[in-house]
């Protein structure tokens, strides 16, 4: 199986690069969702100090999957 996709990647250059793009901008995406719901969330937390807050550490922040 890992010979044919070999084979296939030497025989087709065009399909690695595009494979590379794709998880270059996977991976851009995932870092761009997580730094605007982080912003989002330091900005909510300063704008309004008098609501309880919650822990400091987020969980549940995605993590890239390839």
């Amino acid at each position: 199986m890992i010979a044919l996709i070999v084979k296939l990647l030497i025989a087709f250059p065009k399909i690695g690069k595009l494979i590379v793009k794709i998880r270059y901008e996977y991976v851009k995406e995932i870092a761009n969702r997580r730094y605007n719901k982080h912003s989002s969330d330091i900005e909510q937390w300063v704008r309004d100090p008098k609501e309880e807050q919650g822990p400091r550490v987020l969980e549940g922040t995605e993590q890239p999957r390839i």
